[in-house]
């Protein structure tokens, strides 16, 4: 019955592992060439160590039985999960991963933060082919380790930024990365003001008779987006329109500041919007969708 019982546990901690959709919870990481030490925790004294289910070659290790062993020269050949056994079965296990942090440069984490409230969460972007298992960790508000969003695209980050104060601190968002035989580190440090993205506003249009000309005017009220701070006048928007002239298919755009509403003259047959901060000269929300005029 015990051995059964074990059976049952190693078999779901290999499910576990070879899924590789998250960390396991103990590993340990060394850099290429060095000797590293795992630790069997158990009371009991003989025990045998395998790795991936099998059994261990002498020659590449300093200690075959007992609680350590010792990895002499770590490799990729030499990394993966170490179990280690007793008589009535699995004790314990440690997942050995090969360092390459320092051989990594092109990991890079890319953030967006809708607005300056904390009430929103920063969203970051980092993904990777040589990698199974990704986190993200906002380290200077002490925040949790947060997995890829069910789609897989993006991470979305808690954070305490005051929206009414000037940053003192950088944030610090921390990333680790796993495989089946590597682990990375890596980390971005930005302020907050320097990522925010607002989301795209919403637009209403007006048909305004023009009785000085022939040409149509059309009114635009643009809404802020739901996320941006409010009042709205102490935290001004900047907005561009790009329009389509009906009868030449030309593009044009206009841009206009703090005010909610503006006019375009001319026969247009479609519009969209964008917007930005206006004093801290934030990158432009996306578009809106194009809007159809009548």
């Amino acid at each position: 019955m015990v051995w059964s019982t074990w059976v049952i546990i190693f078999s779901l901690s290999i499910v576990r592992m070879s899924a590789l959709n998250s960390f396991p919870e103990k590993f340990e990481i060394a850099e290429r060439h060095t000797k590293v030490t795992l630790t069997c925790r158990t009371d009991k004294d003989n025990i045998e160590w395998r790795r991936e289910g099998e059994k261990l070659p002498q020659s590449d290790y300093e200690k075959l039985s007992g609680r350590n062993l010792t990895v002499i020269d770590l490799d990729e050949d030499l990394t993966g999960n170490y179990t280690c056994w007793s008589k009535a079965g699995l004790e314990d296990y440690t997942y050995l991963l090969l360092d390459r942090s320092k051989e990594a440069t092109g990991f890079k984490i890319n953030c967006t933060a809708e607005t300056f409230s904390c009430a929103e969460n920063i969203k970051c972007t980092w993904t990777s082919d040589e990698f199974d298992a990704l986190r993200l960790r906002n380290m200077r508000d002490n925040g949790d380790w947060v997995s890829q969003s069910v789609d897989g695209k993006f991470f979305f980050l808690p954070h305490s930024t005051n929206s009414y104060s000037e940053e003192s601190e950088r944030l610090l968002i921390t990333g680790e990365a796993f495989s089946t035989c590597c682990y990375m580190k890596t980390d971005h440090s930005f302020y907050l003001r320097d990522i925010v993205k607002p989301a795209d506003p919403s637009i209403t249009i007006c048909d305004i008779k023009n009785e000085l000309s022939d040409k149509p005017i059309i009114e635009l009220e643009v809404t802020p987006p739901s996320t941006w701070p409010q009042p709205h006048s102490f935290f001004p928007l900047k907005h561009q329109i790009e329009y389509q002239i009906r009868d030449t298919g030309e593009l044009k755009t206009k841009e206009w500041e703090e005010r909610s509403k503006i006019q375009v003259e001319g026969s247009i047959s479609k519009l969209r919007v964008r917007c930005r901060d206006l004093l801290l000269l934030s990158e432009w929300s996306e578009w809106t969708m194009w809007k159809n005029v009548n």
